[in-house]
């Protein structure tokens, strides 16, 4: 599983390990992870907030500084967002 998508998802990151898991366990039953993931859709921003509640206000609402900002505090790389981006499903 791609380290990015895990984080975001609530598994922990080796860097930061006290971050809360914003979406709840992902080892309930599937209609648990379809109603997390919904809820995630409908408020986007609050799931930025849970998931990085680090992230400083000013680059809340703005992609691409969230992904540098996760670059620098989190080690993430390219690669990963690449692997991340290629894993979601496109509407």
């Amino acid at each position: 599983m791609n380290p990015l998508f895990n984080m975001l998802m609530g598994g922990g990151n080796p860097m930061q390990q006290s971050m809360p898991n914003p979406v709840g366990q992902f080892s309930r039953a599937p209609i648990q992870k379809f109603q997390a993931i919904m809820q995630a859709m409908q408020n986007p921003a609050q799931f930025v907030r849970n998931a990085i509640p680090d992230l400083p206000v000013e680059i809340a609402n703005d992609p691409n500084q969230i992904l540098q900002y996760l670059k620098q505090t989190r080690g993430i790389t390219d690669q990963q967002i690449q692997m991340l981006t290629g894993q979601m499903p496109h509407f």
